[in-house]
């Protein structure tokens, strides 16, 4: 089996479209389709159903899609590795980061990491919440920052820091005129809403915020899927967004004004998610500069 078959195994699974996966692949459309049968020959068993130019993959097809995609992803580990030690590394940490959190406390803490532990090569990957649980369990990431504690109640974490919510207006709008805004205020307006799947942290936030005054969300004006996305329809006046106090020293935004928020909610923790209670030494101690590098308290 090569590897490249899997490789366009799974994007004609992606794409059910042979047309359209060899254009992504720069291949013709025939060698794409050949290549696919002579997996099934290899297998013995369909992997697509194709009718009238359609397909769709088979039950063996879906089982063979985690297992080629779990192939590629120890091959993609084991050749990293591999070049880590070749450039004189001695471990290797992947860490992920979910919910839009690459922000300077991040960027600070690697840089540390890359002062105090040089021997240690760290590979930063961003990621959904979702494709962060399943790395985890499939051992291909060591640890990740998020804001969904929901999500991840299951797993060991530590909190690393917390942040404040501030409130994003875009310019002209009423609530101008006050100095602190509450979640009531918001529910007078079109609140942007963080996206469940792209960005589960933060819609856990927004939940857990109003949850604290009893409430639901509001009506929601569109779905944002991270930051720079909310900032921009928030500039743009499609509604209000609920953000984090130190993502505002990230990147200026001349069309948004930001507010601190009334109500005394509990500030968003950032966490530091990982599979084992008991983490290999070069994890406990990226832990341990997660969680002190760091003032913990929100500023």
């Amino acid at each position: 089996m090569k590897t490249r078959h899997l490789e366009y195994f799974l994007v004609v699974a992606n794409e059910l479209n042979f047309t359209h996966a060899a254009d992504k692949l720069a291949i013709e459309p025939s060698p794409l389709s050949r290549a696919i049968g002579e997996l099934e020959t290899q297998f013995g068993v369909r992997l697509l159903h194709r009718r009238k130019g359609r397909i769709r993959l088979t039950w063996a097809g879906e089982v063979f899609r985690e297992h080629a995609r779990e192939i590629l992803n120890c091959i993609e580990n084991a050749r990293a590795r591999t070049i880590s030690a070749a450039r004189g590394y001695r471990s290797q940490l992947r860490i992920g980061i979910t919910d839009g959190l690459a922000q300077p406390r991040i960027a600070q803490l690697l840089a540390r990491c890359r002062e105090e532990e040089p021997q240690t090569e760290i590979r930063v990957t961003a990621m959904t919440v979702r494709q962060m649980l399943s790395a985890l369990d499939r051992g291909h990431l060591d640890a990740a920052f998020t804001l969904d504690g929901d999500s991840t109640a299951a797993y060991p974490k530590e909190c690393a820091w917390t942040d404040r919510p501030v409130v994003a207006l875009p310019i002209r709008h009423p609530l101008l005129a006050l100095e602190k805004i509450s979640l009531q205020d918001i529910k007078r307006y079109p609140l942007l809403v963080c996206h469940p799947e792209m960005w589960s942290g933060g819609h856990y936030l927004l939940r857990r915020w109003f949850a604290e005054i009893s409430s639901s969300l509001p009506r929601e004006a569109a779905f944002a899927s991270g930051y720079d996305t909310l900032m921009m329809l928030v500039g743009a006046g499609y509604g209000l967004g609920l953000s984090l106090e130190n993502w505002r020293s990230s990147e200026h935004h001349p069309d948004v004004v930001i507010r601190p928020l009334a109500d005394p909610v509990p500030p968003a923790e950032i966490l530091l998610v990982f599979k084992e209670a008991s983490p290999v030494p070069e994890l406990a101690r990226f832990i341990e500069r997660a969680c002190h590098a760091v003032d913990r308290r929100a500023d």
